[in-house]
């Protein structure tokens, strides 16, 4: 299936979404979706949380759902550095880079063209799909990353920020306000974020570690 409605996505998953919401689902194969919306003249840090029906180029993830000029700069944790791209009238969205679950994307909208909002679409990852457990390679120095699976979770559960040495940086942008909130490790109070702060599904997010982390997480639901 390499096309669905929004409308058609919406009606099968309005039970499912809830039940992950409470970590458990109960059936296979299920086709989910969110939504990010950027505010005018904003910028937003996102990562995919779900398999995508065809390769995961931004093309496929993203589409015509932004005006023509809009921007992205994939994060590339192998040369720590941006792989830009852009939408044009003729060829839609510039480039093939693969972006997976947990990698991070900056897209920007043209200035002036209000807010936008991007519907993504995919199989939630579990069994089927081979998305027991998901790996982000190769973090290292500061890199952009985003928690690999489609729900909210508390920074400090996840393995990463377990894993992270002292003196590890968390820097989230707040597209509101246009800036980071940045947040730190030290070895006697563990992490600065205030108690329960959590990363939103598909939020993008840059850490900074001394030491090079294979960050794993295991699915955090069952299907």
């Amino acid at each position: 299936m390499k096309k669905l409605s929004v409308a058609m996505v919406a009606a099968v998953l309005v039970m499912a979404l809830n039940v992950m919401a409470q970590d458990t689902v109960t059936s296979v194969n299920v086709v989910g979706y969110y939504d990010v919306v950027i505010p005018p003249d904003g910028i937003a840090l996102i990562t995919p949380v779900l398999e995508s029906f065809n390769e995961g180029t931004l093309e496929d993830i993203i589409g015509d759902q932004l005006p023509v000029g809009s921007l992205a700069w994939i994060w590339d944790r192998g040369t720590k550095g941006y792989v830009g791209s852009g939408r044009s009238a003729r060829g839609g969205w510039s480039g093939t880079n693969v972006i997976l679950r947990g990698d991070a994307v900056w897209v920007k909208p043209p200035v002036g063209s209000g807010t936008n909002t991007i519907t993504l679409l995919g199989e939630v990852p579990g069994q089927s799909n081979a998305g027991e457990t998901t790996t982000v390679h190769n973090i290292s120095g500061i890199d952009a990353v985003g928690y690999a699976y489609p729900t909210d979770v508390v920074w400090t559960n996840t393995s990463l920020a377990q894993a992270a040495p002292v003196g590890s940086g968390l820097y989230i942008w707040n597209m509101v306000g246009g800036s980071y909130d940045t947040y730190g490790k030290s070895s006697r109070g563990g992490w600065s974020t205030p108690a329960g702060f959590t990363i939103g599904a598909g939020q993008g997010f840059w850490i900074r570690s001394t030491t090079p982390i294979d960050w794993e997480e295991v699915m955090p639901y069952d299907l």
